[in-house]
């Protein structure tokens, strides 16, 4: 029965294109250094590369299978990091929203809604850098808004960072803190999500097996991104979230 397994295994494997799998593991490794540093991003970096290699559901449904391998990884920093109290008010909101963003992302064009997306950070990143952005205060309503368009947009397009991101950078907290909490958050929304994309029927044996191959090169990045992060000041921080915004904003836009 092993070897049978196996056997299926292979086929399965074989089955697949191997430039794509080539260029879905670079976007990968440089994902999850990007994580690893900054507490965000992969989701940015990882879906246009996805949804131009195999489309915006099932690319959807690989980033959610990648973070599997790294989760206990997470689940640890965010022990050590995470406040939890205020990350509840945002999680909550955004684990309602999953479900909803699901259902969109399977019955709507994701790939027109993630153009519209990538107009706004755009706009919101260019406002953030220009310094003309008020300080926005960090009340329970705020963070319930902040939280729903992140877990409704990473479950729908597998860009969820964006809202969360601005919101935290306009609040004004400290790097550290944000990296922190962050990681608290993406873990719960990632359970969560792994759970809606499963109902909805996108976690099928293919995606699975992508999945898991290219997830050991994220994991490499969340590593080397981890050991980069305590050489990094927080102007330097909020520099390369900034930057990072503009960039996938731009080609996710564009491409």
């Amino acid at each position: 029965m092993i070897d049978e397994a196996w056997r299926d295994l292979m086929a399965l494997i074989g089955t697949i294109d191997r430039a794509d799998l080539a260029f879905g593991a670079v976007a990968a490794a440089i994902a999850g250094t990007i994580r690893g540093f900054a507490g965000f991003g992969a989701a940015m970096v990882k879906a246009p590369v996805l949804a131009l290699l195999y489309g915006p559901p099932i690319a959807v449904a690989l980033m959610s299978i990648m973070e599997v391998p790294a989760l206990p990884q997470v689940f640890r920093t965010a022990l050590r990091e995470t406040t939890w109290r205020r990350v509840i008010p945002l999680a909550v909101p955004a684990v309602v929203a999953i479900p909803l963003g699901t259902w969109v992302l399977t019955h709507a064009d994701p790939e027109l809604l993630r153009r519209v997306i990538s107009g706004t950070v755009i706009v919101l990143v260019a406002v953030m850098a220009s310094g003309r952005m008020p300080l926005i205060r960090k009340r329970t309503r705020n963070d319930g808004i902040a939280g729903f368009a992140a877990g409704f947009l990473g479950a729908s397009t597998g860009i969820g960072g964006p809202p969360l991101i601005l919101y935290f950078l306009g609040t004004g907290e400290a790097a550290r803190r944000v990296r922190g909490d962050l990681f608290g958050f993406f873990f719960i929304s990632s359970v969560t999500g792994l759970i809606s994309f499963a109902a909805y029927g996108l976690i099928t044996p293919l995606t699975v097996t992508i999945g898991l191959l290219l997830a050991p090169f994220y994991m490499g990045g969340m590593w080397l991104g981890g050991r980069i992060f305590p050489l990094a000041s927080e102007r330097t921080f909020r520099r390369v979230a900034l930057a990072l915004l503009a960039v996938i904003g731009a080609a996710t836009l564009f491409r």
